[in-house]
C-alpha cells in the first residue's frame, strides 16, 4: 500500500513538473516571438536600378512624413579581414515597408537616394548608424546626415542600452535572427536568399519601431499632459532628437570604477587630479574681462586678468583700477600697441564675454572648443595666428560631444578635395607591434609617476621593470632618462616621414583658394551643424579677412603676406 501511495505521489510530482514547464514554455512564446512570425506583415522592396530606386524613395519619404524618421542598416562583406565596399541599404517606414538597395549592383547611389540620405529633417535611426554613415561617405562620398543611435533614448528612458537584438527582445519582445550564418553570409551574392531578405529588412524595421516606442515612452514620462499640448509636446521631441543626432553613442562608465575627473590618493586620502581627462569641463569662469587700455585710456579690448597683471608686472602697464567688486580690473599700457580697434572687427574684442555654452546657454560647466580646429590652425602662416581668440567658444559637455562628432564629416570631405587621407591608425586595428609599444610606455609612465608619489606596490613595480628590460638591451639600466625616453616612444606603425592630414589640407588652400577660405570653411561648418544661439556679438565668418584688410590698409601686411593668403587682389 505504501509503495503504491509513494508510486501515485511521484507520479502527481512529475505531472505538477511537467506541466509547469509547458506552461513556462508557452508563457516564454506568448511574450518573446521570432522576427519571422510577428513581422510578416512587412512590404519588402529590392532595388536594384535607378528607375525603381526613384518610385521607392517618394514612398518612403510619404510614409515618413508623420514621424520623420525612418529605420536604417547596412550590410557589407568581410574578405579576410578586410570590409568590402557597402553592398546593401536597408531603409523603413514604420508602417513596415522596407526597402532593401542592392549598391553592389547600382555601383552608384541615385540622386533621389541621396538627396535622402543627406536629409537633415529625416532621422535615420538604428543602432551604431555613425559607422555606416562613416562607410557611406568612404564608399559612395554620400554624407548621411541625422542618423540617430536609438541607445541614446533608451538609456535616457531608463533601459539597459544593448546591441539591436537586445532592445528588440526588452521592448519589442521580438527575437530576431542574429544567426552568422546569414550574419556573414554573402550579401554580394547576385541574388538574395528568403532568408537574408527578411534578415536585412527586420535589422531596419525593428530599429524604427523601437524608435517610435522610445519616443512614445518619453512623452508619457516626461509629459503627463503632453497630449493636450501637441505643439510644445512635438518641439521637445524634436529637441531632444537634434540634441542626440549624428552623436557616437558611447556607453556609461561603471559608477563602481574610477572615472571622475578627480579621485582620491589611497596612501594621503588627498585628491589627485585624473591625467586621462585633459579636456575636463570647467566650473569657475573663463572669462573674467579685464580691460586693457591704450595709454591715451582708449580702449584697446578685454582680456583676462593674470594677462593684464602680466603686463603690470613686466613694467609695461599700469594699474587703473584694481577691480573690486563687480568692476573690472584696467590696465593702461605704457606703449603705443601695434593696432588699435578698428570697425567691427576691432570692436569684438572689446565686448565683454559670457560664460555659458554659445550653443544652448547653459551656464554650469563648459568645455573650450576650436571652430577651426588646431590640425590645421598649427601650419596657418604667423600673420593668421594672431588673435585666434575668435575661433575659441564655449561649449556645454554634449553640445562639446556632438560638435566633435559633427567634425568628421567634412574633415573626411576634405580629406577627399586635398588627397589628404586621414592617419591610418584612425580606422586600422592596431598591430601587434603596436600594442607592445603601448604596453613599454604604460610601464614607463608608471615607473615615472605611480613610484614618485609611492602608490606603486613593489610586486608591480618589480613586474614593470621586467617588461622594459626585455624590451631593451641587456646591459641597458633603467635609469630615469630611459624611462622618459620609453614614455614617449612613437608607434613603430607610424611613418614620421608621412605628411599629415592637417599639413597637406593648409598645402592645398595655399595653392588653391588660400587659408582664409579654409577658416570660413569650418566657420560655416560650425553654424550650420550646431546653429548656436548665444555666439558673441560680432563674431564673423569673415573675421581674418576683416582683420588683414585693417592691417592692410594701415601699410602692415607685406605683399608676400597678401600672395601666401590669396589676397593679391588687393594688390
Amino acid at each position: 500500500m505504501e509503495s503504491t501511495k509513494l508510486k501515485v505521489c511521484i507520479t502527481a510530482v512529475l505531472a505538477v513538473s511537467c506541466a509547469s514547464a509547458v506552461y513556462a514554455i508557452l508563457r516564454f512564446k506568448r511574450r518573446y516571438r521570432v522576427s519571422s512570425e510577428v513581422l510578416n506583415y512587412m512590404d519588402i522592396q529590392i532595388v536594384s536600378d535607378e528607375a525603381v530606386c526613384d518610385e521607392v524613395v517618394g514612398e518612403i519619404r510619404r510614409r515618413s512624413l508623420k514621424l520623420h524618421a525612418i529605420g536604417f542598416d547596412c550590410e557589407w562583406v568581410t574578405d579576410n579581414g578586410k570590409r568590402q565596399a557597402v553592398a546593401l541599404l536597408q531603409l523603413s517606414t514604420l508602417d513596415g515597408y522596407c526597402s532593401l538597395f542592392r549598391l553592389n549592383q547600382m555601383k552608384i547611389i541615385p540622386g533621389t537616394l541621396k538627396t535622402l540620405l543627406e536629409d537633415k529633417t529625416i532621422y535615420k535611426v538604428g543602432v551604431a548608424p555613425t559607422d555606416d554613415a562613416k562607410y557611406l561617405f568612404e564608399d559612395y562620398s554620400v554624407i548621411l546626415n541625422s542618423s540617430l543611435d536609438v541607445r541614446h533614448l533608451a538609456q535616457l528612458s531608463g533601459h539597459s542600452a544593448g546591441g539591436l537584438a537586445s532592445l528588440s527582445k526588452s521592448l519589442l519582445h521580438i527575437v530576431l535572427d542574429k544567426s552568422w550564418k546569414v550574419r556573414c553570409s554573402d550579401w554580394e551574392a547576385e541574388q538574395l536568399s528568403e532568408r537574408q531578405v527578411h534578415y536585412a529588412a527586420a535589422d531596419a524595421h525593428v530599429a524604427i519601431k523601437i524608435f517610435g516606442k522610445l519616443i512614445n515612452d518619453y512623452k508619457t514620462k516626461e509629459h503627463t499632459f503632453g497630449w493636450l499640448f501637441k505643439n510644445t509636446n512635438k518641439e521637445n521631441v524634436i529637441d531632444l532628437c537634434n540634441k542626440y543626432s549624428d552623436v557616437t553613442f558611447k556607453a556609461k562608465h561603471n559608477p563602481q570604477k574610477v572615472c571622475e575627473k578627480w579621485k582620491k590618493d589611497k596612501r594621503t586620502g588627498n585628491q589627485l587630479v585624473n591625467k586621462r581627462y585633459s579636456h575636463a569641463t570647467r566650473s569657475k569662469p573663463l572669462y573674467n574681462n579685464g580691460i586693457l587700455q591704450a595709454p591715451d585710456g582708449e580702449l584697446l579690448c578685454t582680456c583676462d586678468s593674470k594677462k593684464a597683471r602680466w603686463y603690470v608686472e613686466k613694467g609695461l602697464a599700469s594699474v587703473v583700477d584694481e577691480g573690486e567688486g563687480e568692476a573690472p580690473l584696467t590696465v593702461r599700457l605704457r606703449f603705443e600697441p601695434a593696432g588699435r580697434s578698428v570697425g567691427d572687427v576691432g570692436r569684438f574684442y572689446q565686448i565683454a564675454k559670457e560664460n555659458k555654452c554659445v550653443v544652448c546657454g547653459n551656464t554650469d560647466s563648459y568645455i573650450r572648443k576650436n571652430v577651426v580646429p588646431r590640425e590645421y590652425r598649427k601650419y596657418f602662416p604667423e600673420v593668421m595666428k594672431d588673435h585666434s581668440s575668435h575661433d575659441v567658444v564655449l561649449l556645454c559637455a554634449r553640445c562639446h560631444q556632438r560638435a566633435n562628432a559633427l567634425d568628421l564629416r567634412p574633415r573626411l570631405a576634405l580629406a577627399a578635395l586635398c588627397g589628404a587621407p586621414l592617419a591610418a591608425r584612425d580606422h586600422a586595428r592596431p598591430s601587434e607591434d603596436a600594442a607592445h609599444a603601448k604596453k613599454i610606455r604604460s610601464a614607463a609612465r608608471a615607473l615615472l609617476y605611480k613610484s614618485q608619489k609611492h602608490t606603486l606596490p613593489a610586486a608591480r613595480r618589480r613586474e614593470l621593470e621586467e617588461t622594459l628590460l626585455r624590451h631593451f638591451p641587456a646591459h641597458a639600466r633603467l635609469s630615469r632618462a630611459l624611462l622618459q625616453e620609453a614614455a614617449v616612444a612613437p608607434d613603430p606603425t607610424v611613418n614620421n616621414n608621412e605628411e599629415s592630414h592637417g599639413l597637406k589640407v593648409v598645402e592645398y588652400f595655399l595653392n588653391h583658394d588660400g587659408l582664409l577660405r579654409l577658416e570660413e570653411y569650418w566657420r560655416d561648418h560650425f553654424l550650420e551643424s550646431m546653429e548656436p544661439k548665444y555666439m558673441p556679438a560680432l563674431w564673423s565668418t569673415k573675421h581674418n579677412e576683416e582683420r588683414l584688410r585693417v592691417r592692410f590698409e594701415e601699410g602692415r601686411l607685406s605683399e608676400n603676406d597678401l600672395h601666401l593668403l590669396g589676397l593679391t587682389k588687393w594688390l
